[in-house]
């Protein structure tokens, strides 16, 4: 049988949080804003991927995209 999977990028995924003005791309860098995964300020690309996926429009916020982020989760 198989495993169901949310594996997905993060130019499509609700979690990816990236600056007001950014465009969707994959070498967009934003800030990963999945609960589990806030306290690492994740930064990833919109090619990056994870187990963690939900499909939706990503987040905006000022300082997403920084190195490090200094964005707060909007969601």
């Amino acid at each position: 049988m198989a495993k169901k999977s949310n594996w997905g990028q993060c130019i499509k995924c609700k979690w990816w949080q990236v600056e007001p003005a950014a465009e969707l791309a994959s070498t967009t860098y934003g800030l990963c804003i999945e609960q589990s995964l806030q306290p690492y300020q994740l930064r990833v690309s919109g090619s990056s991927g994870c187990g963690l996926f939900v499909e939706g429009e990503p987040a905006r916020a000022e300082g997403s995209g920084a190195c490090p982020p200094t964005a707060q989760a909007t969601r």
